[in-house]
């Protein structure tokens, strides 16, 4: 600790700590020490220790438990939406983290009402391709993918489910632009709950998304059912 720095000391303990998670020598679910210890280790107040960890759970990298200490926060996959659309993979990998899928299901299905609106269908008779996944980070399962795509985008089955299909999308000439975006609470059924890692009736968070192309024409609509406690949504505007 530098305590001739312009930095002031709470901040540098912040960053030092922080780091720490970061390169994983903290780990999720990790203690950390209490402020009594934190202060003589570094021969600074507790004040200053208290203003750290205030930093450090303001930012979720820790949590408080009352009555049982500070811990290290599981981490969280952190979408920022700016005026462009992202993909899962492409949102993992610039949190550091690495993606994965696990292929549920895949159907063409009739849709009901609700999804051939969505998906901006003249023939509601006309049936959709239904692709459902399970999302991971680092192994971890963090969202529920279920994917509607008009009949257009059926060369879906000649490719790689388990990777980026925006990476699929723009090797076939479509750019995902434009995208409307809803978010709510839902509460997870037991079979959400066990792909998910969570109990059954748990809050989720219930994401709905319309994506087009550079055209304006609709490529997918899609539905995520997303554990809180490894999302972290920042909007842009």
């Amino acid at each position: 600790m530098n305590k001739n720095s312009m930095v002031p000391l709470y901040q540098q303990l912040s960053d030092k700590i922080k780091k720490q998670i970061i390169d994983g020598q903290l780990k999720p679910g990790d203690r950390l020490p209490t402020e009594a210890e934190f202060s003589q280790t570094f021969n600074v107040s507790r004040i200053t220790v208290r203003k750290a960890i205030e930093l450090l759970v303001d930012d979720e990298y820790v949590i408080r438990k009352q009555g049982i200490g500070t811990f290290v926060a599981q981490k969280k996959l952190h979408r920022v939406v700016r005026n462009q659309a992202i993909s899962f993979t492409e949102m993992s990998r610039l949190s550091g983290q690495e993606p994965s899928s696990e292929l549920i299901s895949v159907d063409w299905v009739t849709p009901n009402a609700s999804i051939a609106r969505h998906l901006h269908m003249e023939d509601e008779t006309e049936k959709v391709l239904k692709i459902v996944r399970l999302r991971k980070n680092d192994g971890e399962p963090v969202m529920i993918e279920e994917n509607y795509y008009p009949k257009k985008m059926s060369f879906l089955l000649q490719e790689n489910l388990l990777g980026s299909t925006y990476e699929i999308f723009r090797n076939h000439d479509l750019i995902p632009t434009n995208f409307v975006k809803t978010v709510e609470i839902c509460y997870a059924s037991a079979v959400e709950a066990r792909y998910l890692g969570v109990s059954e009736n748990e809050a989720l968070l219930l994401q709905k998304d319309e994506v087009l192309d550079q055209n304006g024409e609709m490529i997918h609509y899609c539905k995520l059912l997303i554990n809180p406690k490894r999302y972290r949504l920042t909007i842009m505007i």
